[in-house]
């Protein structure tokens, strides 16, 4: 059997995180139960699938959160006795900036080289300060460039797990293109940082696992990353061909998505907000992997990095 290492993920943001579940303001309406409840209760559900799963949890810790709480790192104070738990358990506490500026009353995309390597410095230096080593990265709402990359650098954080390989989406809401970025790990050409090339960055970036998932408002199955608040039967359409060739998976969930309260009226088409969904998405992985000889293995992503890594130094070798 071929093994298939597969690192779960959790990105800690505000409750309500995407307009499909609110028609106000995501960003006007911070509420952390995601955190406080969430993150322990999905550790047990975990832990009775089964016992001793390691999680990579990617805190919120920016510009952001420091303009709102007063410091980048608020959300690993205020937190502080769970995160340490978790990471004393074998978890891992990874980074998850978004990296906005104001504009008028709201903010907008940060895009400026020299004002993302500062706001990147400023939050990695805050986590350090409450005890916090990052290893891995990823930024809010999967934008990325090569100023983002050389960033990453100079902060000394080795993966990035912002890649969504085959979309594109530039609007007023979105600046996501990682439309010919490869399915695997590589390390970001210096002139194009959503393909290998050389010479290449330091940072190596591990993109999220994409599948094509059928949610109920869909015409035809459409590219999403696994996430594991996405209704079961939404991911079935996908998961036969991602489980054959992919070498890794990484899946990325936000707590309140499998949170009941925070439904919205009527349902959603897509996620479930139903913590068995995740153990029911679970044990559709593992029979889909056992199928197709595939041993399911769980990692963090930091130690997925790390294999990732031995393996293209093995490759350059080879070359």
């Amino acid at each position: 059997m071929r093994e298939l290492p597969a690192a779960l993920t959790f990105d800690l943001d505000p409750d309500i995180f995407d307009e499909s579940i609110s028609s106000s303001n995501a960003r006007t309406r911070l509420s952390w139960r995601g955190i406080s409840e969430g993150v322990p209760a999905i550790r047990a559900a975990l832990d009775v699938f089964a016992p001793g799963i390691p999680v990579t949890w990617f805190v919120r810790v920016d510009n952001q959160i420091a303009d709102i709480y007063g410091r980048p790192g608020h959300l690993l104070e205020q937190h502080r006795g769970l995160f340490e738990d978790l990471r004393a358990r074998g978890d891992e506490i990874a980074w998850h900036p978004h990296l906005y500026r104001r504009k008028d009353e709201g903010w907008e995309q940060e895009t400026d080289d020299a004002a993302l390597l500062t706001a990147m410095q400023a939050a990695i230096a805050d986590m350090r300060a409450l005890g916090f080593e990052p290893r891995c990265g990823r930024i809010g709402e999967a934008y990325g460039s090569t100023g983002l990359m050389a960033a990453f650098d100079a902060c000394g954080i080795p993966y990035d797990s912002t890649a969504m390989s085959g979309r594109k989406r530039i609007d007023g809401e979105r600046s996501i293109d990682w439309l010919d970025t490869p399915r695997t790990a590589y390390r970001p050409s210096k002139s194009d940082h959503r393909v290998p090339g050389s010479p290449a960055h330091d940072v190596i970036e591990i993109p999220m696992s994409m599948l094509k998932v059928k949610a109920d408002y869909d015409a035809e199955p459409f590219l999403r990353y696994l996430d594991l608040s996405y209704r079961t039967e939404a991911v079935a359409c996908g998961m036969d061909s991602l489980v054959s060739e992919a070498p890794y998976l990484v899946a990325v969930t936000h707590p309140s998505a499998l949170m009941p309260d925070f439904a919205p009226m009527g349902g959603h088409g897509l996620l479930s907000f139903d913590l068995e969904n995740m153990t029911r998405t679970l044990r559709l992985l593992a029979e889909t992997a056992a199928a197709k000889c595939r041993e399911l293995t769980f990692t963090t992503l930091g130690a997925l990095g790390d294999r990732i890594a031995e393996e293209l130094g093995r490759d350059a070798d080879a070359a």
